[in-house]
């Protein structure tokens, strides 16, 4: 696999997806700053990437999964992106920019489940 191989989504790409019913689903990676975070992107499913492998056959299929987290480059969710493609799922990207990018966007947030 390369680098590729993994689609790299605009925070208004995703945006402009939702809103026209696109089968994207959101997956938040972010580490240290999830602990501490109230929010995440409306829709997103939680995958901690501690625990990532055990955790991916868990999502949808049938969609193409957007990994984001809270690091330089991207570097966790393209990680987790990458490994998820080497491992059968053939439609991932990661938010460029990640959840800072989202929320300096003002796009829509929801509360992190308790």
């Amino acid at each position: 696999m390369g680098w590729d191989d993994v689609s790299r989504w605009q925070p208004v790409d995703l945006a402009a997806a939702f809103k026209m019913g696109d089968a994207v689903q959101p997956v938040d990676v972010r580490d240290i700053g999830y602990r501490d975070a109230e929010e995440q992107i409306r829709g997103a499913i939680r995958i901690d990437p501690m625990e990532f492998e055990s955790q991916i056959g868990d999502l949808p299929t049938g969609r193409e999964l957007i990994f984001y987290c809270d690091r330089p480059g991207e570097a966790t969710s393209l990680k987790i992106a990458m490994w998820s493609f080497d491992n059968g799922r053939s439609r991932v990207g990661v938010l460029v920019g990640g959840w800072s990018a989202w929320q300096d966007a003002g796009y829509p947030v929801e509360p992190k489940p308790a």
